[in-house]
C-alpha cells in the first residue's frame, strides 16, 4: 500500500499500488444514441480486495455508474460517466473526476451499508487511501453545436411526476426530432400510462364526490321531513292546549 495518496499514474502498476486504470489521465466523452459517455476502466492489481469510490466536482452535472464498489484480485469494472440532460456540455473541460481507493483486510464487512460508512469515516487524505484524479475533455473532431442542442438547450425535457403521476413540463420539438424512434416511443407510452393512471383516479373521486352529494341530499330531506313532522306536533300541542283554556273560560 502506498505511503501517501498517489495523485499521479503510471502506465504500469507501481509497486504498492492497487488500481491500474484505463484511461490514465483524461476521460475523452463521445456521444452515445442521444447520450454524451464516458468510460473508465478500472482494474485491482493488489493481491487482496480493494474498495473503490468514485467522485466529481460536478455530481449534479454527471450521472456516475457504479460509483462505489469491491473489486476482488485482478478483477475489472467499467464506470460509465454519463453528462446529465439539460446541461452545458460546454464547460465539460473544467469538470475532474477522482478515483479513490482503499484495502479490504478480513475484518471489513464488504456489506454495501457498511462499505457506505467507510468511506464516510475515512479521510479522503489518509494514507491508506490510493487517488486517481482524471480530467474532462471531448473529441477533437466533436460536433458541439449538435450536442449543445441536446444538452444545453431549452427544448429538452424538463418534467417530473406530479401528485398524481402527470408528468409535468414539456417537450421540445428539437429534443423530441433528436431522439431515437424506440426512445420517442418509449416516452409516449410512459406518458399514455400516467394519463391512464391519473384519468382512472380522478373516474374514482367523481363517483366518490357523487356518492357524497346523494347522501348529503337524502340527510338534507330527512332532516327536513323531521323538522316537519316536529313543527306539525308542535302545533297540534298548542292548539290542543288553546282550545282547552278557552273552554275553561266558557
Amino acid at each position: 500500500m502506498l505511503d501517501k495518496p498517489s495523485t499521479t499514474f503510471q502506465p504500469e502498476s507501481s509497486e504498492g499500488e492497487m488500481l491500474r486504470i484505463k484511461p490514465q489521465n483524461t476521460i475523452t466523452f463521445s456521444r452515445l444514441g442521444n447520450d454524451l459517455v464516458g468510460t473508465v476502466e478500472i482494474t485491482n492489481v493488489d493481491t487482496k480486495d480493494v474498495s473503490y469510490k468514485v467522485k466529481t466536482t460536478a455530481p449534479e452535472k454527471f450521472r456516475v455508474r457504479p460509483s462505489t464498489g469491491v473489486l476482488p484480485p485482478s478483477a475489472s469494472v467499467n464506470i460509465n460517466v454519463m453528462l446529465q440532460q439539460g446541461q452545458q456540455m460546454h464547460t465539460i473541460n473544467r469538470e475532474k473526476f477522482l478515483v479513490m481507493c482503499i484495502g479490504l483486510t478480513d475484518e471489513i464487512s464488504t456489506n454495501p451499508q457498511d462499505l457506505t460508512e467507510l468511506w464516510k469515516k475515512i479521510s479522503a487524505k489518509s494514507s491508506s487511501v490510493e487517488q486517481h484524479r482524471l480530467k474532462c475533455a471531448l473529441p477533437a473532431n466533436c460536433d458541439e453545436s449538435g450536442l449543445e442542442s441536446m444538452f444545453g438547450g431549452a427544448g429538452n425535457v424538463i418534467a417530473g411526476p406530479d401528485q398524481y403521476g402527470v408528468m409535468s413540463g414539456s417537450f421540445g420539438g428539437s429534443s423530441m426530432m433528436g431522439m431515437g424512434a424506440d426512445k420517442q416511443m418509449s416516452l409516449l407510452q410512459q406518458t399514455i400510462s400516467h394519463l391512464n393512471e391519473t384519468t382512472h383516479r380522478l373516474e374514482v373521486q367523481v363517483k366518490r364526490n357523487h356518492r357524497f352529494q346523494w347522501i348529503t341530499c337524502v340527510l338534507f330531506v330527512l332532516l327536513a321531513l323531521a323538522i316537519v313532522y316536529i313543527l306539525k306536533i308542535e302545533i297540534k300541542s298548542h292548539a290542543s292546549e288553546y282550545c282547552t283554556t278557552a273552554e275553561r273560560n266558557h
